[in-house]
């Protein structure tokens, strides 16, 4: 039995995703049209590029979400053999992310990666709710060559926390006049 005043999983990613959405939301209105056209600190990508991927960090967590759980209900080393695969094919992956990434620089505009944004905080805290809590420890394991913000070995719980990590990491590249936003906490 947890303690009254301890949090649950379930109760932390909540909440670090809706710091996530409030920090998306002020660093897109702190950037201007000309800004998201504007190269990054990333090379070969612009501001736009680089928010449409830190989105895409928030999406991929839905596609990842039913391998997890699936995973999780085997034997934690049968999703190894997956892994080493996933790792062998990382330049194609890289190549398809880089490329995703820089179309959808283009095709969403100022308004739609907020209102894009909004839309996948609202699936991620449903997928949240949907999750017992004897659930937050399984897990799977991850193709680390393909991010180095996943570990060898992620839980339900570090997936959600996955998006929060990624948005941390590329915000920095972001290249603009005004003052840095703090970065995010994770638990």
């Amino acid at each position: 039995m947890r303690p009254a005043n301890q949090k649950t999983p379930a109760d932390s990613i909540r909440s670090e995703l809706e710091s996530a959405r409030t920090s998306f939301h002020a660093l897109l209105s702190s950037l201007s049209e000309e800004d998201l056209r504007r190269q990054s600190l990333n090379p070969g990508w612009t501001n736009g590029e680089i928010l449409a991927h830190i989105l895409f960090g928030f999406i991929v967590v839905n596609a990842l979400l039913p391998l997890t759980r699936t995973w999780g209900r085997l034997p934690k080393s049968s999703s190894k053999p997956f892994a080493i695969l996933l790792n062998a094919i990382t330049k194609p992956f890289n190549w398809f992310n880089a490329l995703g990434a820089r179309m959808q620089g283009k095709v969403f505009t100022y308004q739609r990666l907020g209102m894009l944004y909004d839309g996948i905080h609202s699936t991620l805290l449903r997928k949240v709710a949907s999750i017992k809590d004897d659930e937050w420890q399984h897990g799977m394991y991850y193709p680390t060559r393909w991010d180095s913000n996943f570990s060898e070995f992620m839980t339900l719980e570090k997936l959600f926390h996955y998006p929060i990590i990624h948005f941390n990491f590329h915000r920095t590249q972001l290249s603009r006049e005004k003052t840095k936003l703090q970065p995010l906490m994770s638990d």
